[in-house]
């Protein structure tokens, strides 16, 4: 068969100059990283706001970092700090109002007391084992910030699906007050910055380890070269299970940037100087929310021990989760999920996200157990003329809820079929709404 010439590659390839295409050099514009990581420009940050290993080498007492220098952005006692001195930073409050105006301000607030004593100790204690089992059983991950050079892995330690790991990481999710004291005003602030149908994303434990490499500054919407300077698509909710110091490399941030990088426009580069990050520091118990655009990274843990944080990231109903919690998800967190943790996990998509069409709010737990029992027979091929047995095959469709409601109401179907599905029952029954 002749293929017109206007469809070969050659053709489009020779009328598809850079310059005629249509957004192809905003998509590859790389802004505004680009100019985040510009050299000599930012304040306090001579190298940019990312690490080179290469331009420290192997000198100095930990290897790929200067810890004397105090101008590159993970070093921040010096000329940062005096920068910072006489403005007023979020401090640890109760109050909604000051953490709302901290949030808009500033990009993030800190909740005192955000966790109870009970609460802190019971999650701190069960991350300290999980960790610990997971270095053990050789599953352990290590990722988030570079190599020292000379070594093969990371030393930071990423502890991943906390909803399997622990009742109160569920009651997270689902801000109950019974796992953390201050859900119901996380909760809030999330629904006034993200709207109320939001998703967890994903929810992680970090845990820095002494001499760990600075991660670069970024932006956890990583949607360059998209910005937004209304309001923000993503918020992470972060629990401190150490004092926070510059010492143990709390988290980087840079207060403020949330606007200034947004200004630059979708595909813009940043025209001014950014000032300098910060070291957080906040007691144990804390828990401190940051918006997406706002630019942050692990810092490098100077002392003796491990630092850990644990951080759960929400998002728009439209963005894609960064775990695949249908996949991940155990199986009785599944089945003894409440109606608002299935939701927020994906377990229930409203138009997004679902499983041969059940993506209009119905649950899709009973596809996935099927899926996990290995019984679960995707919809292929058909046509009216195949056989009973070709028709009637156990589609897994027929036993989601949009299978089970629409099979009364499918006419045309074969009588030997219909039949063979009318007491079809799911094993796994919704949850009552609460």
């Amino acid at each position: 068969m002749s293929v017109p010439s206007e469809f070969t590659k050659a053709y489009i390839e020779s009328n598809s100059p850079l310059d005629e295409q249509l957004y192809t050099q905003f998509i590859k514009s790389r802004e505004p990283y680009r100019s985040l990581y510009k050299r000599n420009f930012h304040q306090s940050a001579k190298d940019g706001f990312s690490l080179d290993p290469s331009i420290i080498g192997e000198a100095g007492p930990t290897p790929g970092i200067d810890l004397t220098d105090d101008d590159v952005y993970y070093n921040t006692t010096g000329a940062a700090a005096e920068y910072w001195r006489e403005k007023d930073l979020p401090r640890p409050v109760k109050d909604i109002r000051t953490l709302r105006s901290d949030l808009e301000q500033w990009g993030y607030c800190l909740i005192e007391e955000g966790l109870s004593a009970a609460q802190y100790n019971s999650m701190k204690n069960r991350l300290v084992e999980q960790a610990a089992g997971e270095r053990k059983a050789g599953v352990a991950s290590w990722m988030g910030t570079e190599p020292i050079p000379g070594q093969a892995t990371s030393n930071t330690q990423f502890v991943h699906a906390l909803i399997n790991k622990g009742e109160q990481f569920v009651q997270c999710v689902e801000h109950d007050a019974k796992g953390v004291q201050a859900g119901p005003l996380i909760e809030q602030l999330l629904n006034e910055t993200m709207g109320p149908d939001f998703l967890m994303s994903s929810f992680i434990a970090i845990i820095s380890n002494p001499n760990n490499m600075p991660q670069g500054l970024h932006q956890d919407q990583a949607t360059a070269p998209f910005q937004d300077s209304v309001a923000p698509y993503t918020v992470n909710t972060m629990f401190i299970m150490e004092d926070m110091t510059a010492q143990n490399g709390g988290t980087l941030v840079v207060p403020g940037s949330h606007k200034l990088v947004s200004r630059a426009g979708s595909g813009g580069a940043i025209k001014e100087p950014l000032p300098p990050a910060i070291n957080l520091a906040a007691p144990a118990g804390t828990v401190m929310m940051f918006e997406g655009r706002l630019l942050h990274g692990t810092g490098v843990n100077q002392s003796n021990g491990s630092r850990m944080i644990c951080v759960m990231n929400s998002i728009k109903p439209f963005m894609r989760q960064q775990e695949l919690h249908m996949l991940s998800a155990k199986r009785q967190i599944l089945e003894n999920g409440s109606p608002k943790f299935l939701y927020r996990i994906g377990a229930r998509p409203t138009t997004l996200g679902g499983i041969e069409g059940t993506w209009r709010g119905e649950y899709l737990v009973n596809q996935r157990l099927m899926l996990e029992e290995g019984r679960y027979l995707s919809v292929g091929v058909l046509s009216p003329d195949m056989s009973v047995e070709e028709l009637g095959q156990d589609f897994g469709y027929r036993h989601s809820d949009s299978g089970l409601s629409q099979a009364v109401h499918q006419p045309e179907t074969e009588p030997a079929v219909q039949n063979r599905y009318a007491d079809v029952v799911q094993t796994w029954r919704a949850p009552p709404k609460s």
